[in-house]
């Protein structure tokens, strides 16, 4: 009969083979490969259509300038164009009043008209140009600036690769652990296809600022934000032990 909170050890003089699973992480930190703004253009006006017309003849004079700097329409062959735009949706919406005493609303008989775009800029030294088209427009409300890397960043691989490092280092500590080496790697996978969340392979997008900066007169200047890519493996091993290390009931490891 074995001892209770010990391993059995009549296998004591026999090699024997056992499975490890770890999960490990690696982070890296990279400069980012573009910048998404996100603004409104809006205009107030008597009708519908007039509301229509000073959005549209705000928004040619924005892009003629964009285009000037040699900017282009976001398209499919466009994707990774030093500087691009994307007329995203058009709103129009009547013009209300709001009673703080009462609580109602009420039409002012006026129609608001709206464009939301996205600026996207992968040369930086367009940035300061581009945005200065946004901000000496009383008319355009920035929402939000958003630092991303590209999917095939080379600091993707590199930080894979320390993943699987790390795990690697964990395996083998587990199996010194209890007395024995890792003989061959069984199976890497992203966190979660193993089995259990999915926690891996994101990587951080950084938001400067948001909120209506037209008020202000200008955009603060925008400095490319460091982003932190990161990877996250579950990884198995086939490790190899002779005679296993007795544990006694307060989890100290005995060797023999």
């Amino acid at each position: 009969m074995r001892n209770a909170g010990t391993y059995d050890r009549r296998m004591a003089n026999t090699v024997q083979s056992f499975s490890l699973s770890v999960r490990a992480e690696a982070q890296r930190t990279t400069a980012p490969d573009q910048v998404d703004v996100a603004a409104t253009l809006s205009a107030a006006a008597g009708s519908k259509s007039d509301a229509m017309s000073e959005v549209h003849t705000a928004l040619s004079a924005m892009l003629d300038e964009l285009t000037a700097l040699g900017g282009e329409v976001l398209t499919a062959s466009s994707l990774r164009a030093p500087l691009t735009w994307s007329t995203q949706s058009v709103q129009t919406h009547q013009e209300h009043t709001h009673d703080k005493t009462t609580g109602a609303h009420s039409s002012t008989g006026r129609h608001i008209a709206s464009v939301s775009l996205r600026l996207t800029v992968r040369d930086f030294a367009l940035i300061a140009d581009a945005t200065a088209t946004l901000s000496r427009r009383d008319s355009i409300e920035v929402e939000s600036v958003i630092w991303s890397v590209d999917d095939d960043n080379a600091e993707w691989a590199v930080v894979r690769a320390d993943a699987i490092s790390a795990a690697l280092r964990k395996g083998r500590d587990y199996a010194h652990a209890l007395g024995g080496t890792v003989v061959s790697i069984d199976h890497v996978a992203d966190a979660g296809l193993l089995g259990g969340d999915n926690s891996g392979g994101l990587y951080r997008r950084s938001v400067n600022f948001g909120g209506p900066l037209a008020a202000a007169g200008n955009i603060p200047s925008l400095d490319p934000v460091p982003q932190t890519v990161n990877a996250t493996i579950e990884a198995r091993f086939t490790a190899t032990a002779g005679a296993l290390p007795e544990v006694d009931l307060q989890g100290r490891t005995r060797r023999t």
